[in-house]
């Protein structure tokens, strides 16, 4: 910690001192240039105060600092004495206060855990060139902000700043996690930033409009129901209403593609007691009405809304499912395994697992298979090779390539243009292990990293369509973790490539990743209406019906 307190407190304990033995030189020689030097206390502290901000514990220091300059305005010695004895008495009861309350000098430093992180990332982020990113300026920007918050001790502010500053790189490998109680501390941000709660989400439709989901019962009788077109919220468009979001800066969206498939989605949580909706009623005339908030926690009805939309097939990790005569469903919700696999990147074991259950079921008939990988949160690239060979069609196929390693330098050299050098390339033998069926790669903007590894790796092979009403997430590489004081810091700091020596997967300055889908579902009034009203999953009955035709 700054002890800028303890200085104030030595500081302004010695001009009493001074000041109480010059009261008896001024007497002597009158001068009026004398009279300043009452002011010096207050200026020192005003000045100290700038810099390090105020604190409840050191009000003493303050009031007895500047009842110092009570020798400005009387001449008397004996006045002056007086008032430097009172007012040294109560700046030094600030001292006990600040060094008994524990939680005051234990505040947390975000500043230096920002600078601590800067210097890291800054330094060793392996896409800096690739998306363009000015460390200089975002130096600029965020320092002043982390000496601000270092000030307030607003730990929940400290997590939204770091969210932003984050959000910069359009990385989804670039996080802040806080050291305490991480998912409860996320949630009390959410319900403080994300605004408050009129009775809906409004999203965008594919036809380019948006509509209201996750209605409240309260605003059916108003004629708003989940679909209801809506044209405007308070006064503007529900993208321009988002913008006013405090948490705008925040989304995670890496591709803009996806971020295009959110727009309008924070507007609702912005506004005061009341906000204005204006929207096409069911027997097509726009109407216009004022909704009260119906609480002050939109976060609530947002996490409903994002629940329902990137649910995925209701079913046990790496399990296969029979979901009807021709098909089965095999589930992965993150790329792992077991402890073992991970520590040794030996997946035979789960290659085995899925081969015996994809086998017992194709005897039973089962000809096709859904790969359900929706909200993927990413794991091991040795799974995502086990996984692809198991279905991939015979033969060699390729995954990434590693760049070339300086083992001396212990890092990644670059040429004339700054790009990385191809290396080596990682490949993987197919086993057509469904022989002619088919297969629906099932994915949404929640599949990330190694979930990022797989669709862009079984896109491209004859027996696999990617769908979905996004792209995957568009996060490609590998990771590296800091500590620091108040939490940890991850960003992309191990290189992988395409085969022609671009970067695998993550998006450049054009925000648009190299992971693609096959088939785009419309976001329209029967999505809306098979997974707001019926809970459906709209997705998943959309491949079965493709693979059944």
């Amino acid at each position: 910690m700054n002890n800028y307190d303890l200085a104030l407190i030595g500081a302004e304990l010695l001009f009493c001192l001074l000041l109480w033995l010059f009261a008896g030189y001024a007497e002597k020689v009158l001068s009026a240039k004398f009279r300043l030097l009452y002011l010096v206390p207050a200026v020192v502290c005003l000045m100290i105060t700038l810099m390090a901000g105020t604190e409840p514990c050191m009000a003493g220091a303050y009031i007895g600092s500047a009842g110092l300059a009570f020798g400005f305005f009387r001449d008397e010695k004996k006045l002056r004495r007086i008032s430097s004895v009172i007012c040294a008495a109560v700046i030094a009861i600030s001292l006990p206060v600040c060094l008994l309350d524990g939680d005051y000098r234990n505040r947390p430093d975000y500043l230096g855990d920002f600078e601590k992180a800067y210097a890291s990332i800054s330094k060793h982020y392996a896409l800096t060139k690739h998306k363009q990113i000015d460390w200089n300026e975002l130096y600029k920007k965020y320092r002043p902000q982390f000496a601000e918050v270092t000030k307030t001790r607003d730990k929940y502010y400290n997590l939204l700043l770091w969210k932003r500053f984050c959000a910069e790189m359009y990385d989804g490998h670039v996080g802040y996690a806080p050291n305490k109680g991480g998912e409860e501390f996320s949630d009390e941000v959410k319900h403080r930033y994300y605004g408050n709660d009129y009775g809906l989400v409004i999203m965008h439709t594919s036809d380019g409009g948006y509509a209201a989901l996750c209605v409240d019962d309260s605003l059916k009788s108003l004629g708003i129901r989940n679909g209801t077109r809506v044209i405007s919220w308070n006064g503007e468009s529900p993208d321009e209403a988002d913008k006013h979001s405090e948490i705008y800066d925040c989304r995670p969206f890496f591709d803009r593609e996806n971020e295009d498939f959110y727009k309008g989605m924070l507007a609702a949580g912005t506004g005061g007691e009341t906000a204005e909706l204006r929207f096409i009623a069911d027997d097509g005339s726009e109407q216009t009405v004022t909704l009260p908030q119906l609480s002050d926690n939109y976060s609530e009805r947002f996490e409903d809304f994002s629940k329902k939309i990137h649910k995925g097939h209701e079913a046990a990790h790496l399990s296969v499912t029979k979901v009807n005569d021709a098909t089965a469903c095999l589930r992965i919700k993150f790329m792992a395994y077991d402890s073992n696999s991970s520590q040794n990147d030996d997946h035979t074991g789960m290659k085995f697992e899925i081969r015996d259950k994809v086998a017992a079921l194709m005897d039973e008939g089962v000809k096709n298979l859904v790969i359900d990988c929706r909200s993927n949160s990413g794991g091991s690239g040795d799974m995502v090779k086990g996984i692809a060979s198991l279905f991939a069609p015979e033969g060699e196929h390729y995954y990434c390539t590693n760049p070339v390693w300086d083992k001396d330098k212990a890092c990644y050299p670059t040429d004339e243009n700054g790009d990385y050098l191809p290396g080596e390339e990682i490949t993987f033998n197919g086993e057509n292990l469904l022989g002619s069926g088919k297969i629906i790669l099932l994915v949404n903007d929640e599949c990330a990293s190694a979930g990022d590894h797989i669709t862009k790796v079984m896109r491209g092979m004859e027996n696999v369509t990617v769908m979905g009403f996004t792209k995957p997430a568009g996060v490609g590489q590998g990771v590296y973790g800091i500590e620091l004081e108040n939490g940890s810091l991850s960003y992309s700091s191990a290189v992988m490539l395409d085969r022609d020596g671009s970067i695998f997967i993550d998006a450049g300055t054009d925000r648009r990743s190299t992971d693609d889908i096959d088939i785009k579902v419309p976001f329209d009034d029967a999505a809306i209406h098979a997974i707001f009203d019926e809970d459906r999953d709209y997705l998943l009955e959309l491949a079965l019906e493709k693979l059944g035709q």
